[in-house]
């Protein structure tokens, strides 16, 4: 009975080892930048990642925003190669679609072709802004206060 268990419990973790060792080598996936969050200025973007893929083993890594399909292919950027997507970047210009005034969701597809299995995806939600928006929060941030509680004004005024 003892040596049932115990070959039992050595499967258990021999499984359980190589089903982690197929997930930590294969289908890591994150964007980058934008940050989960973060306010973007509406328009185009840069959206950047990273993955575990590497320039032999044939993945890919592509982008949607706002679920707009189909999935638009990314740049590989690793330093092993044309092929290497273990960091990568993809520019969202009005081509595709652009970020919208309020809530955008960004999107990354890690995708491997002699294993579907391996498709994994990883989201953030970012806040598009209109320039001038931003531009005067910032400047509003940049400012100081008098003793009386009120602002500065802002440059130009």
């Amino acid at each position: 009975m003892r040596f049932q268990l115990l070959a039992l419990f050595l499967a258990m973790g021999i499984l359980f080892s190589i089903g982690w060792t197929n997930v930590a080598v294969y289908g890591v996936l994150r964007i980058t930048s934008p940050h989960n969050g973060q306010q973007v200025p509406a328009g185009n973007i840069v959206i950047s990642g990273t993955s575990s893929s590497n320039s032999t083993n044939n993945c890919t890594v592509s982008v949607a925003v706002n679920g707009i399909k189909p999935y638009q292919q990314t740049i590989p950027a690793g330093h092993n190669g044309t092929n290497d997507y273990s960091s990568w970047t993809f520019t969202n210009t009005a081509n595709y679609t652009a970020i919208k005034e309020g809530i955008n969701k960004i999107s990354a597809k890690y995708s491997c072709p002699q294993d579907m299995n391996l498709t994994k995806t990883y989201s953030v939600n970012v806040i598009g802004e209109i320039a001038s928006t931003a531009g005067i929060r910032q400047a509003l941030a940049n400012t100081t206060a008098t003793n009386n509680g009120f602002p500065l004004l802002l440059p130009g005024h």
